[in-house]
């Protein structure tokens, strides 16, 4: 008897459950069960359906701000003007016509077709980060898609960034989408359907966070990964392939213009090795209406430190932010300084054939400047002002100044035919060492 009451009570309280699941309207549905979005679709007007909290903070990415930070923000302004010497340096390439600060996602679109250096030539490749529509056209053309005039494909370029870049619509579950990251990932033996999910925290970012060229005739936006991921990883492969993006309209320099390396230059920082991921900082979680989103506001932790940075460090706001501006004011200096040296060796270069100059001398000089100018670029084109690798980013500019004094000395002895004087002896460095020097020293024979 009592086994049937119990039995019976059960039975009611199923009862009830599903009397009460299916009387709940939609709206009342945790979000992670509304999977009802068809396969394929790209408008972000429709995942606002579903997601509109999410939706309300991706809006974020319209404000023109520059609240907060001293080296980026929302605000279009000319780059050129910030930092002379890139003007210099790009001779005879689009970047020294204009290049602004990046704006915000939403405005993908409107800024790529707006941008001076794009004119009749301009191929499709540089539609590739600018539009959701991307995968499914190279699916359509294929490979040549990528050399395809980008005028032409303008009508099929409907929607910018939205959350078909990263999100599979029926699960929303994070995806890698974009054709580029994929092949990379593919040849160097990952599989990009197979990454864990915090793994993926930061691989949808490196959809386009990331160097990236032209490769062969059918100009195929390739990743240039395959050495390493350090700014001298990817400068030996671009070396060992013999790749340029222009030569320089006044010393004749077969250059390569360095994109927005921001993923490269974020792994191996303390934040990576740490295990964070990119949206740890740049999408933290917020509470909104009571319920625990991921902020769908791409912008820098400094707008929102309480969410992003305040979650580990325990220093206080404030304090945190007057350590992120002096990391970024000493990049900032040194980058200015190697910049100007980066100029003075084109300028050097350019006189010393002017007058000349051995060309033998002068090869080497070349080929010393771009390796400088490439690093040098490196760091102003990725977007962090230093702050994702400080270490990093301060060895690059350093390697940067000393390719382009090498390649002045070298401009200089083309004219001379004397070679700058060179005192190449190892220091010691550590205390080990040097103890060893010093009891290699006392134990030499006598003479």
């Amino acid at each position: 008897m009592r086994k049937g009451k119990i039995l019976i009570g059960l039975l009611a309280a199923m009862i009830i459950s599903i009397v009460a699941v299916g009387c709940s309207s939609k709206t009342s549905q945790p979000v992670a069960f509304r999977a009802e979005i068809a396969p394929g679709t790209l408008s972000v007007d429709e995942y606002a359906k579903y997601y509109p909290k999410q939706y309300d903070t991706f809006m974020k990415t319209a404000e023109m701000s520059n609240e907060g930070s001293k080296y980026g923000g929302s605000e279009e302004f000319d780059k050129l003007t910030q930092w002379p010497f890139l003007k210099e340096i790009f001779a005879g390439y689009g970047f020294a016509i204009e290049y602004n600060e990046d704006r915000g996602h939403n405005y993908t679109i409107e800024d790529v077709t707006k941008i001076k250096r794009i004119n009749e030539k301009s191929i499709a490749s540089c539609w590739t980060c600018k539009s959701a529509n991307v995968a499914g056209v190279v699916e359509e053309m294929g490979d040549a898609y990528y050399g395809a005039n980008f005028h032409d494909l303008k009508g099929k370029m409907t929607e910018g960034i939205t959350c078909a870049n990263c999100h599979d619509p029926q699960t929303m579950n994070l995806v890698i989408t974009q054709p580029p990251l994929r092949d990379t990932l593919t040849r160097l033996g990952k599989d990009p359907d197979k990454l864990t999910t915090q793994e993926l925290r930061t691989m949808v970012c490196a959809q386009c966070h990331v160097e990236y060229y032209f490769a062969g005739d059918k100009k195929i936006v390739t990743f240039p990964w395959d050495k390493g991921l350090t700014p001298t990883d990817v400068l030996e492969y671009y070396e060992e392939k013999d790749f340029s993006d222009w030569t320089h309209a006044k010393a004749g320099v077969r250059e390569i213009k360095a994109q927005h390396p921001e993923y490269e230059t974020f792994m191996g920082s303390t934040h990576a090795e740490a295990g964070l991921s990119c949206a740890d900082c740049h999408m933290p979680y917020t509470m909104n209406g009571g319920e625990k989103i991921s902020s769908h506001w791409w912008t820098s932790p400094l707008k929102h430190m309480n969410e992003s940075c305040l979650t580990c460090h325990r220093e206080g706001e404030e304090a945190l932010k007057e350590r992120v501006f002096y990391t970024q004011d000493k990049v900032a200096d040194m980058m200015a300084k190697v910049g100007n040296v980066t100029v003075e060796a084109l300028e050097a270069i350019a006189e010393a054939d002017a007058k000349g100059g051995n060309q033998d001398a002068l090869k080497e000089a070349r080929a010393l400047q771009r390796k400088g100018q490439f690093l040098v670029d490196w760091v102003g084109a990725e977007n962090s002002m230093g702050f994702h690798n400080p270490q990093l980013i301060m060895e690059t500019l350093n390697t940067s100044m000393d390719y382009a004094y090498q390649a002045i000395n070298k401009a200089t002895e083309s004219i001379t035919g004397v070679a700058a004087p060179k005192w190449d002896v190892e220091a010691p460095k550590t205390n080990t060492e040097t103890m060893k020097v010093l009891h290699d020293k006392e134990n030499a024979p006598k003479s």
